[in-house]
């Protein structure tokens, strides 16, 4: 029963004593017997409790899709970051973005495989460490965390090592992460915790997707959030996105691909969301999907017509966005209003705060990355995009900063826009 609990909930002090009384009882087999059932029940109860409508929003994706839904209902207003573009910043990516404390922090994992920090104007202020072998240095940055109350940033480094650091970049120390049979790709610190995702070269019934790793040692303290909540998918090529921020200050959320939930990060690992359709992907589709590659048994899902992947989620006291994939390449952005537990669905969102018209909309429909208690940020990679709008005369003609997004050109770096909640 004690890895079913931990399956489901970091050990708390009602667990602990129910152990410290089997230990002390297993003499007795009757009390010890009377005791097992009753860890039974609270055992079921954790099971049966994680998700259900009590416990967490239920987000229904089979109510009639509308055609598209406008930036300015749900923001007022928008402002323009233009991230300085200089050989020492060159960005190719923005793989992970994080704002805190008067500065961005853009992580770039395949091009320029560096950390930058920004300041709010988009100004470059410094890198966190720097490719290579030695102290402070790394390999192949995959995630980054921070650790906001004693001001700590920590760098994944090839799925093994945590580098930690001041903000201002200077080098503190490494950590070797202890797993066994297994890699990780994302990591989160919250609360004075340090959480990892967990993806097990050779995969049992067993696994999990979470850990909280000890930031001292990089041993693995508890696990949490058992596969088959993901449908006992464990394809280490590629699971999901990172933890979802939707504030540095409030839990942050978690999901991996096939899952038919997003979950709390906090004290337990709780359920948050529930996803509802008649469309959520199967065990028995996964099963069978074709053999092959990863890119083979993903194109294989085209056909079935099924929803299996969250990969954006933002979120402020009215209501959550989130966006998943259907079939294969489709794209669809969810809106619950929390007051009144009601969806919107589309596969298109008109900006109407940066565009006049949306005949020709270009970059990434909705590239949110990360939002705070006001607003969110949301990336446009490819400056040319704008430029050809410009050219068009097709931008708001108030558009905060027009006249120096007029003056970029397609060697830029990427251009942030921040939007700020009704």
């Amino acid at each position: 029963m004690s890895k079913t609990i931990e399956n489901f909930r970091h050990l708390n002090v009602t667990n602990r004593f129910l152990f410290t009384v089997i230990k002390l009882t297993v003499a007795k087999a009757k009390d010890l017997v009377l005791l097992l059932a009753l860890l039974f029940l609270s055992c079921s109860n954790v099971i049966t409790g994680m998700f259900t409508n009590e416990n967490c929003y239920i987000i229904d994706l089979d109510v009639e899709k509308e055609i598209s839904i406008l930036y300015s209902s749900i923001f007022k207003n928008v402002k323009t970051i233009i991230l300085e573009t200089d050989n020492d910043c060159l960005l190719g990516l923005i793989t992970e973005l994080q704002v805190f404390d008067g500065c961005i922090y853009v992580l770039d994992a395949y091009i320029a495989k560096s950390l930058f920090v920004f300041d709010m104007e988009g100004r470059f202020l410094h890198k966190i460490g720097s490719l290579g072998q030695g102290p402070g240095e790394y390999l192949k940055v995959s995630d980054f965390t921070i650790d906001i109350e004693n001001r700590f940033i920590f760098l994944l480094d090839y799925g093994k090592f945590v580098h930690k650091y001041h903000l201002d970049g200077t080098f503190i120390n490494t950590i070797n992460l202890q797993i066994e049979r297994a890699n990780t790709h994302f990591i989160q610190f919250y609360n004075n915790r340090l959480y990892a995702s967990f993806y097990a070269w050779d995969t049992t019934p067993d696994d999990y997707m979470i850990m909280e790793i000890d930031p001292m040692n990089g041993k693995t303290i508890t696990q949490s959030l058992p596969i088959k909540y993901n449908k006992e998918w464990a394809e280490s090529v590629f699971t999901g996105h990172s933890f979802f921020m939707s504030r540095l200050s409030s839990p942050p959320r978690y999901t991996q691909l096939f899952m038919n939930f997003v979950v709390s990060i906090g004290e337990e690992i709780t359920p948050y969301i529930e996803l509802k359709s008649d469309y959520l992907v199967t065990k028995k589709d996964l099963e069978n999907l074709s053999i092959g590659m990863f890119g083979d048994k993903l194109s294989s899902l085209q056909g079935k017509s099924k929803i299996w992947d969250v990969h954006c989620f933002v979120e402020n006291e009215d209501f959550i966005l989130l966006k998943y994939v259907f079939g294969y390449i489709d794209r669809y952005i969810a809106i619950f209003d929390k007051k009144t537990n009601t969806t919107k669905i589309t596969k298109k969102l008109k900006n109407d705060l940066i565009l006049i018209q949306d005949n020709d909309f270009l970059y990434s429909n909705g590239n949110f990355r990360f939002s705070d208690i006001n607003g969110v940020y949301e990336i446009i990679l490819r400056p040319e995009i704008l430029i050809k709008h410009d050219q068009e005369n097709n931008l708001v003609p108030d558009l905060d900063q027009i006249d120096r997004l007029k003056m970029l050109d397609e060697d830029s770096n990427p251009i942030i826009f921040y939007y700020e909640f009704k």
